[in-house]
């Protein structure tokens, strides 16, 4: 299973749609960014239940990533009601932030 990969225009509905949305920001030629993205690909089918997981590729949607000011991937966001509650912007913090959702999860 893969994450799913949303265009701009398809994570700004899905934030305004409201509820908690999951969001990786993660670019092509990024390593660690694969590292996330397999780690979050193994707990989001628990994930599901409560919230929308998804990826987005800054390289090809650029600003997306801008209101947040993200200056580096991967980063994490997690949205709710329409609104980022929490950013990870550096890989430990993904990771960590991975962790504890996958201890959550079992």
């Amino acid at each position: 299973m893969s994450l799913n990969q949303y265009t701009d225009l398809q994570l700004q509905e899905e934030i305004q749609h409201g509820g908690s949305v999951l969001v990786l920001y993660r670019s092509t030629f990024c390593t660690p960014c694969h590292t996330i993205a397999g780690q979050l690909e193994a707990v989001a089918p628990a994930l599901r239940q409560e919230m929308t997981v998804t990826s987005v590729n800054i390289d090809l949607f650029p600003q997306t990533a801008a209101p947040l000011e993200l200056r580096s991937v991967p980063a994490l966001a997690l949205y709710k009601d329409g609104q980022p509650i929490t950013v990870m912007r550096t890989f430990v913090a993904c990771q960590s932030f991975i962790n504890i959702l996958s201890s959550r999860t079992k």
